[in-house]
């Protein structure tokens, strides 16, 4: 008898364990993105962040498959096209996007170069290679807001 609740203390143990640590592991993820920080060559910290928070919102919304949200981090001029072209990736793909690093390279007043690192991964059944990558995007000011006006991906590294 004595045995037999042993058994019952240690199994319970290891699954209080299990819980604690996949809260612990999911949390210091979450902590990780809020405490990105922006570097290089910043000469304005506030449109930096401005950029860093609307670059979060993008991934963010591609995480959920949500057009809308993804097409409104975009200059205007590209919402239409790009928003027909998501909905067609995003029913073939089930991905996620981390953002890793921050780094500005040019900043003028009402545009921003910025390099950053970015992880994808894939939990969907289409094939889809996990990666980190570098993506340059290029942020202007549309309307007094600031907008993603293009991405360009270089130095892929895959990691499955």
């Amino acid at each position: 008898m004595k045995k037999n609740y042993y058994l019952f203390f240690v199994g319970l143990l290891f699954i209080c364990g299990l819980f604690f640590y996949r809260q612990t592991a999911s949390h210091s993820t979450e902590t990780t993105a809020a405490q990105l920080e922006v570097t290089g060559a910043v000469t304005d910290s506030t449109a930096a962040e401005d950029c860093l928070a609307l670059l979060q919102q993008n991934l963010q919304a591609a995480n959920q498959k949500d057009v809308e949200g993804y097409t409104a981090t975009l200059v205007s001029s590209a919402g239409e096209s790009t928003a027909k072209e998501m909905r067609a990736f995003f029913a073939e793909y089930d991905l996620s996007h981390m953002l890793l690093s921050f780094e500005v390279v040019k900043q003028d007043t009402d545009s921003m170069l910025v390099a950053a690192q970015q992880k994808t991964v894939n939990h969907g059944k289409n094939d889809y290679r996990d990666h980190i990558t570098q993506a340059h995007h290029t942020f202007v000011r549309e309307n007094g807001q600031w907008k993603i006006k293009e991405t360009v991906m270089t130095n892929t590294e895959f990691i499955d």
